[in-house]
């Protein structure tokens, strides 16, 4: 049995697309520069990307694409690091 470093966002994101097949390495990356992606932004803001907002994630090896089901999707990269995709 694998190890489970999140067992809260495992149960959170369970209806997320995708995200039951990212690797735990993957799974660490997302949850950093998610937890990171929402600190930059003020409350208000923050409501439109909480987890029941997130659509879906595909995975290339260490970059994952987020889209939310607002419209706007951005890649999340280890580091900490994200950017809108246009």
């Amino acid at each position: 049995m694998a190890k489970v470093l999140n067992m809260f966002r495992e149960f959170s994101m369970n209806g997320v697309r995708g995200y039951k097949k990212l690797t735990n390495f993957q799974k660490g990356v997302f949850d950093s520069t998610y937890k990171k992606h929402l600190s930059s932004m003020d409350m208000s803001e923050r409501m439109k990307y909480t987890e029941n907002h997130v659509q879906k994630i595909e995975a290339e090896i260490s970059i994952l694409k987020v889209y939310y089901d607002h419209g706007e999707s951005y890649f999340y990269m280890p580091g900490n690091k994200w950017v809108k995709i246009p």
